[in-house]
């Protein structure tokens, strides 16, 4: 503490900072889970668990909770079945097409959140091409085939992979292949040699992701809300319609039961983790080289297998791009459009109604990454600079929002802004412009403060010594040798970031108002219509969804990568 003081008394500009900060932190962190747990455990000032008793008392609250359980507990499984086969393909089996099967496995980087439940619904849902194809065949099928936990489950099992695309191909070219070849010298196949070599060492990144996993399917929110079907309801959705009925106290307390599942989830999975033995490779492992599978009968079923998820991916995508430059008219009666045109394109930026909706994302999504990114830097470059217990509490501060589900930051910040809160000097948030903004930020920090502490540590110190040997003061030695040395960094967090918020559903869902109507309010509404020409607009939205995240994730990747590397 004395070390703190005695910064803020050289630097009285830093001081005010970290005023403001703490401000932050108690306007938009502590104060929104404070109000969560009055309203929750004492809506009318006396403490009581009348909210509990009506949400147990409830059958549709209980069917939400037990839909979730059993979303999540199946999506654990198909999407490591899933993921760990897509990584075999590409990383441990020979199998012909390789680069297409990449880019098609891939695609669960830009196509994600409610664009694709929404490109998921026209292809499978009641008037979806495929739904039509199947009905020719079977006209006995019902429209609303796809919906419920199925529909759920099978969208999560196929866009929840790219965490493994990530992390765990990156695991396995970790892996030492002298190992395999020694296992299959002693008679084990390929596939033994990778059940009881390979994937042990894969284990550690096996939790890493099924936790993941689990925290995406607990907080599932618009993939349920689009396919589930109006019956099915799992318990993000559930919370929102609480709010809406005007029981705040139930709302509360049911996102108390959600984020304590999480951080259960969280715990679980950690306690696992310290208790496994890894076997890991050598010093100098021998890279993982890809086998051919020796029988032809399962060389043509995995080939076969590898090409169907590939087409499961990509036919959504495929479609959604091509109705896209269809007439609207065409949009679920066509399988395939007869004709194209730019009209649906020239729509959505000519008129204001379509156009809103893109402008308020990208807007939004800056503020909060310009927020994020400042409050970050401050945050880690103090707990870097001065050790203590006072910069430990604000970096653990921050990353509160990182175990506590969308609703819950959403309900929180409701509760506190819906009237005039003295934390923000009397104003009323909520219903205001700056409220989705500030949600944003809050959920998106703890991630710019994970990568940019990452790169604080690797900073050599000798430099920042070296330029106070020769006089430079402290925000002088931060913007000349520590900014340009981390803005790689921040290129690639703030890309990661901004991909993300274009299409954010959960938080949007709570804090939208007629001001600040953002792109994925307004895919979510035009999936529920019936009318041809929101349908055509949707196309249009998640095509440039896709295409924003693309372009995004190659430039921040390849500047940020670029400035990252040593200069020779």
């Amino acid at each position: 503490m004395r070390a703190h003081l005695q910064d803020f008394r050289r630097s009285p500009v830093q001081a005010v900072l970290f005023l403001v900060v703490l401000w932050l932190a108690a306007s938009f962190i502590y104060g929104p889970i404070w109000s969560v747990l009055r309203f929750a455990f004492a809506p009318e000032g006396k403490p009581g668990l009348g909210a509990a008793a009506e949400l147990a008392a409830s059958r549709r609250v209980i069917t939400a909770i037990w839909n979730t359980l059993v979303v999540t507990g199946l999506s654990i499984i198909t999407v490591n079945v899933v993921g760990l086969f897509q990584v075999a393909v590409l990383e441990y089996l020979k199998v012909p097409g390789r680069g297409f099967l990449r880019f098609a496995y891939s695609t669960p980087l830009i196509f994600v959140s409610v664009a694709a439940a929404t490109g998921y619904g026209f292809v499978y849902g009641p008037t979806g091409a495929l739904t039509r194809i199947i009905q020719s065949i079977y006209p006995a099928l019902p429209n609303d085939w796809f919906s419920g936990t199925f529909a759920v489950v099978f969208a999560h099992s196929f866009l929840l992979t790219s965490f493994h695309f990530l992390f765990l191909r990156a695991a396995i070219r970790r892996v030492d292949y002298a190992t395999v070849e020694a296992a299959r010298s002693l008679g084990a196949s390929n596939m033994r040699a990778f059940l009881q070599v390979v994937l042990p060492v894969l284990l550690p990144t096996i939790f890493a992701t099924t936790l993941l996993v689990t925290y995406k399917s607990l907080g599932s929110f618009s993939i349920p809300a689009v396919l589930g079907g109006q019956r099915f309801d799992m318990v993000s959705e559930l919370i929102l319609t609480l709010n809406s009925l005007r029981r705040p106290d139930m709302a509360a307390m049911l996102s108390i039961g959600l984020g304590a599942a999480v951080i259960l989830c969280i715990v679980a999975m950690q306690y696992i983790e310290r208790r496994g033995s890894f076997i890991g490779g050598a010093k100098t492992p021998v890279p993982i080289e890809r086998v051919r599978i020796a029988s032809p009968p399962m060389r043509t079923l995995v080939t076969g297998l590898a090409y169907l998820v590939a087409l499961i991916q990509l036919v959504p995508i495929v479609l959604v791009v091509l109705f896209s430059f269809a007439p609207a008219r065409s949009i679920g009666t066509e399988v395939l459009p007869s004709t194209l045109t730019l009209k649906n394109y020239v729509t959505v930026f000519s008129q204001d109604t379509a156009f809103v909706p893109l402008r308020n994302s990208i807007l939004m999504a800056l503020a909060a990454i310009a927020a994020g990114i400042l409050i970050s830097l401050f945050v880690v470059a103090m707990a870097q600079r001065v050790k203590g217990a006072v910069s430990n509490a604000l970096d653990l501060t921050f990353m509160i929002p990182w175990i506590l589900p969308a609703p819950f930051v959403a309900i929180g910040l409701i509760l506190t802004y819906d009237e005039p809160s003295q934390l923000v000097f009397g104003a009323t948030l909520l219903g205001g412009f700056w409220i989705l903004p500030i949600g944003y930020a809050i959920v998106a920090i703890p991630m710019m403060i994970r990568f940019l502490r990452a790169a604080f540590l690797s900073l050599d110190p000798a430099l920042n010594e070296a330029a106070q040997s020769l006089g430079a003061p402290a925000y002088y030695r931060f913007f000349r040798v520590t900014l340009p040395i981390v803005l790689p960094v921040i290129v690639l967090v703030s890309g990661m970031t901004l991909n993300s918020l274009m299409s954010e559903y959960s938080m949007s869902a709570f804090l939208f108002n007629v001001n600040n109507k953002p792109l994925s309010i307004a895919l979510f509404e035009g999936a529920r219509s019936t009318n041809p020409e929101l349908a055509a607009i949707n196309m249009v939205y998640i095509v440039l969804i896709m295409a924003f995240s693309l372009l995004t994730i190659t430039l921040a990747d390849r500047y940020g990568l670029g400035n990252g590397q040593e200069k020779r």
